[in-house]
């Protein structure tokens, strides 16, 4: 069967928050720029969960849910997606990853303890440990100049693993498109359990490597860490918007704490969509994901390639896994500020509070939404940009287009 993923679908109407123009603005000064920042798709769903979510609004009842095979439906996508081989009572079922991940940080870790977050780094893992009062221990990643590539700094995880309680790691790694393998993940884990370190790992991206994914929880199984790993099917299925997440641990006091703490704060169950959405994706799914992951390839090559050949003043980073990107944008900073000096009305912090320098010159010389590299980890990331490349390709190859006139106009408006 073949799936669509070429028809461009109006979002404006369906309060995405990608699409609202209020938001975009806050971003990049343009409220007319197209978006290709949040971390969500422009295709329709996979037919199966089109048609799960056609007939519960059939039904037009949405009371609560009670769906008692919702674990082993997941262990049955795990074994099939990942062979990963799992039991039931190693996975809980939540609202959300970052709902999870908070309430973890919360129950296993107290204020003014250390917390590693590599970076750059998915932003919200930062305000977790910065709201919570812990103290944020920032993992740099080390990144290639010229291979334009970034890689793990061990030594200095190893200091400071030395004065921290936890990890909060992340593969497939946002914003980099990093995967990692068995090896790299053994290693991780081994520094883990030398200094007792809690590894809390993100995997929402997980089902959307372009090569196997090497779940953490295996690992660290194999070498003896603790570690909790939170997966998703809201980026593999593009339902984002129904929050729904499945969290494996590999300690069992520590997955009844859990159960226990989402019970206290009335947070156990999913809702009566996200639910049926859900099931949908994990049993029917995959034959449209693995169409999708083709497409996806296809859209990063093409950026691949246009951007070495149309735009060489800038380097994508070329992505391992999912829909997302950093481009590497130091070629023309120089020519950046020069417009920002020669017209700083495009370029109003205050207008654009959520962006940076770079999301400020595509939203207003490309009319492009972008994420900045400063939401990521602050200025040492202010040369890079996001972008989301999971759109119609028609669309990919607009904002390319876009960006050379863009980068062009630099040029020329301000020659060396």
């Amino acid at each position: 069967m073949h799936y669509d993923f070429d028809t461009v679908v109006d979002r404006t109407t369906s309060l995405s928050v990608k699409w609202n123009k209020d938001v975009i603005k806050t971003i990049c000064g343009n409220p007319e720029a197209e978006p290709f920042w949040v971390a969500d798709m422009d295709f329709q769903v996979a037919p199966e969960v089109a048609q799960a979510a056609r007939n519960l609004a059939q039904h037009a009842i949405f009371g609560y849910p009670h769906a008692q095979q919702q674990r082993q439906v997941f262990c049955t996508w795990a074994r099939q997606r990942h062979q990963l081989q799992l039991s039931e009572q190693e996975v809980v079922i939540s609202q959300g990853v970052l709902n999870s991940i908070a309430v973890l940080v919360e129950q296993l870790t107290q204020a003014g303890e250390g917390i590693i977050v590599p970076v750059p780094a998915y932003q919200p893992f930062l305000r977790i440990v910065r709201n919570l009062e812990r103290d944020l221990l920032a993992w740099p990643l080390v990144y290639d100049v010229e291979d334009h590539q970034f890689s793990l700094d061990w030594e200095m995880l190893e200091k400071l693993a030395a004065k921290a309680k936890m990890l909060i790691f992340c593969s497939p790694h946002n914003p980099s498109g990093l995967v990692f393998d068995h090896e790299t993940l053994t290693r991780l884990c081994t520094v883990a359990r030398k200094h007792e370190l809690i590894i809390i790992c993100d995997e929402i991206h997980a089902d959307l490597g372009f090569t196997d994914h090497v779940c953490l929880h295996t690992v660290a199984k194999e070498v003896g860490t603790t570690a909790i790993t939170c997966m998703a099917p809201s980026k593999t299925f593009n339902i984002a918007g129904e929050h729904y997440s499945v969290t494996l641990f590999t300690d069992a006091a520590m997955r009844s704490r859990f159960i226990h703490r989402l019970s206290q704060l009335f947070i156990t169950d999913t809702s009566t969509f996200a639910t049926t959405l859900a099931i949908a994706a994990y049993q029917d799914g995959l034959p449209w994901l693995r169409e999708l992951l083709e497409y996806l390839q296809k859209n990063a090559a093409l950026v691949e390639t246009y951007i070495s050949t149309h735009i060489p003043k800038l380097a994508f980073i070329k992505p391992e896994a999912s829909f997302i990107s950093f481009i590497d944008c130091s070629g023309i900073m120089d020519l950046v500020k020069k417009d920002q000096a020669a017209h700083p009305e495009l370029y109003d912090e205050n207008a654009s509070p959520g962006g940076g320098l770079l999301s400020r010159f595509f939203g207003q010389r490309a009319g492009l939404a972008f994420n900045d590299g400063t939401w990521f980890g602050g200025d040492a990331y202010s040369n890079f940009v996001r972008m989301n490349y999971g759109t119609p390709t028609s669309n990919v190859q607009r904002a390319l287009s876009n960006m050379e006139k863009a980068v062009n106009f630099l040029i020329a408006t301000y020659p060396n």
